[in-house]
């Protein structure tokens, strides 16, 4: 029976923690630990854990501790600042590990990451659920069997809203840093990461590998005057075997509109939808409706822990985003929209800040695969082309940021 473990139940958290209560009544896997700080306000959550033989923790560090070499899977739906550490420990306590997106904020602690699943010899699967879905294997084997022909463009625009509650829902919410941990809370390290780590896996020339990449350039700039990152950025991703990869996503607009990725090849194009996935090849139009069943990411972590053979998404995979938010943060400083283009309107309880022609204008620069221009906003700036192999990202990083070394 595979052996799991959790790092918190609340928040996203709740996700994996009904994820593994399902499995285990299923027979599926034994829920053996919980670390829970907040076990008072998850009263009911602590006893049905309790029922089933799980202990509770309030230190993480204490639990691993304790069962150091018999947990099989450790699930980690923690903060942004604290997957780096808490997925070493894990790992060294001889875990493997399930950690929601994205997988850390720097290169840097990637690296550590890295470096602790090499000497451990486990596995660190990322929860980038889209990306475990039967959908997304269709939509990657259709691109390398070359049935919409040589792939010319992968975009993606992600026209949202996010309330002053999305922002208030915790600490770190639109951050930078916290202290001297690293966070980078943005749409594109957050809420559309997923479609982010979509197009660097889309342009992969393996199933199991995403693009190698060879520039960034970015506009970051934000409308809310209430967090320190972006709310908003468009890029331009150029891979080394030259496909062009464009990433708009806004948290500012007048409401939610469709998520999409458009794929153009030289004989077809693919649309992908959190709904469905439309393909036009040879003048013909198929449909195939996607199912984004959680089943699909337990399933695998379950098979990839019992040593059989099992898609995942790995640190290599995962990892392709956090190089493009890093080279991101490298091309680009970000820049405030002037008060005047930003306007406050009511939001469902609570209101938001939209920035005025939003989505107009992400939907133009969308359809033209360009990035912003002073047409579009007069006051915006478009960050410098990043040379993955050659800049030193982590400075430049700083210099944006205006930190010190």
């Amino acid at each position: 029976m595979i052996k799991t473990a959790i790092i918190g139940v609340s928040g996203f958290g709740n996700i994996h923690y009904n994820d593994l209560i399902r499995y285990q009544e299923h027979g599926k896997l034994e829920i053996t630990a919980a670390t829970i700080i907040n076990q008072d306000e998850e009263a009911e959550k602590c006893a049905r854990l309790k029922a089933v033989g799980c202990e509770i923790f309030s230190d993480y560090k204490a639990m691993l501790e304790k069962f150091r070499d018999t947990i099989d899977i450790c699930f980690i739906p923690t903060g942004i600042s604290l997957h780096a550490p808490m997925a070493i420990a894990a790992l060294e306590a001889g875990a493997n590990v399930y950690v929601e997106k994205p997988i850390t904020a720097t290169l840097r602690d990637l690296a550590a990451i890295k470096e602790a699943e090499s000497k451990s010899g486990k596995f660190v699967a990322v929860g980038y659920q889209n990306i475990y879905q039967p959908s997304t294997a269709k939509i990657k084997n259709a691109i390398l069997a070359g049935d919409i022909g040589e792939v010319k463009t992968i975009k993606f625009c992600g026209i949202t809203v996010r309330d002053k509650a999305y922002y208030s829902r915790n600490n770190w919410a639109g951050r930078i840093k916290i202290g001297e941990n690293w966070i980078l809370d943005s749409p594109f390290n957050n809420a559309m990461a997923h479609q982010l780590n979509l197009l660097c896996f889309f342009a992969g020339k393996t199933f199991e590998n995403p693009a190698r990449l060879k520039t960034v350039q970015a506009q970051l700039f934000r409308a809310n005057p209430d967090i320190e990152n972006a709310d908003n950025a468009a890029m331009e991703i150029i891979t080394e075997d030259n496909k062009k990869l464009l990433y708009y996503a806004t948290h500012t607009a007048e409401c939610n509109e469709e998520v999409q990725i458009i794929i153009t090849g030289t004989q077809g194009v693919i649309k992908w939808t959190f709904d469905k996935t439309t393909y036009k090849i040879d003048g013909r139009e198929y449909i195939h409706e996607n199912n984004d069943n959680r089943d699909h990411v337990m399933d695998a972590l379950l098979a990839k822990a019992k040593g059989e053979k099992s898609f995942i998404c790995d640190l290599a995979i995962a990892g392709s985003q956090t190089l493009v938010v890093n080279a991101a943060h490298a091309s680009s400083e970000i820049n405030a929209a002037p008060p005047e283009y930003v306007i406050t309107q009511p939001y469902k309880d609570s209101t938001s800040e939209r920035l005025k022609d939003i989505s107009e204008i992400m939907s133009r620069a969308f359809q033209e695969e360009r990035l912003f221009t002073r047409a579009d906003y007069p006051w915006m700036k478009t960050g410098r082309i990043v040379d993955i192999a050659h800049d030193d990202i982590e400075k430049l990083i700083r210099e944006n940021l205006k930190l010190p070394e």
